[in-house]
């Protein structure tokens, strides 16, 4: 079956769809990016990009002023002086049928899946959850790390030589959903943005937690847009740029 970019409506507290630009212009050129930042803009305007579509909304609050003078308005004065339009998939995207959610789990292997936390009335909400082949939980966190490609992860866990069978999983800051991984009895939650009191949580409920990180859980459902975007004949270039980038010391 060939996948569709069909979304669903974002969240109240959500600012999904177009920020910068016009519906009726034409489009050839699309660059994909979590986040925007200067260098990416920048790139756009050198190779004639369109249109900018991002994961996360760059205009999440409602502006009452442009200064050219501060970050905001620096990048949406380039933009404007350059025709480039911006589009922001979100929570839209997060909850959509080939949506984050879609991609993770391809990306993990955990096929089939259930939703794990459902939304709206059709089920449809945010991340999943279903059965793997059992194995130690300190391996199945090393896999976790390759899959994702990911320089470093972090595995909160009572004991290191637990077999997991179950494995719950959500991308970007998932832990508002921790207590449905463990009301559906996941042994393992794959997500990000795990805070200490929330892993000590899971732990006295016998969760263990792989925070893989925010970009690293969510990046990946970039490629599932592109290729949906290449089968429409559009020219679409994916940028892996981690503009919160960790350093480790």
């Amino acid at each position: 079956m060939k996948e569709k970019l069909e979304l669903k409506p974002q969240e109240s507290w959500d600012n999904s769809g177009l920020q910068i630009g016009d519906y009726h212009n034409n489009i050839n050129n699309i660059m994909l990016t979590m986040d925007i930042n200067p260098k990416l803009i920048e790139y756009a305007v050198n190779n004639n990009i369109h249109l900018i579509i991002t994961h996360h909304p760059f205009l999440f609050s409602g502006l009452k002023s442009i200064d050219f003078n501060t970050y905001e308005g620096s990048l949406i004065k380039l933009m404007i002086n350059n025709d480039i339009n911006l589009y922001s998939m979100h929570t839209s995207y997060d909850m959509a049928p080939y949506g984050v959610t879609h991609n993770l789990a391809k990306l993990l292997n955990i096929e089939p899946y259930e939703v794990l936390h459902a939304v709206n009335p059709d089920g449809s909400g945010y991340g999943g959850i279903g059965s793997i082949e059992p194995v130690n939980i300190v391996e199945y966190a090393k896999q976790i790390k390759k899959l994702l490609n990911a320089d470093h992860i972090k595995l909160y866990c009572n004991k290191d030589y637990k077999t997991v069978r179950k494995a719950a999983f959500c991308g970007g800051s998932g832990s508002d959903f921790i207590k449905d991984a463990i009301a559906k009895e996941a042994d393992v939650y794959i997500t990000g943005d795990i805070k200490y009191h929330q892993a000590q949580f899971a732990l006295q409920n016998n969760l263990c937690i792989i925070d893989a990180g925010h970009y690293n859980t969510e990046y990946q459902s970039l490629q599932g847009i592109k290729s949906i975007l290449d089968g429409e004949g559009l020219n679409v270039t994916l940028m892996d740029v981690n503009t919160v980038k960790e350093i480790i010391l």
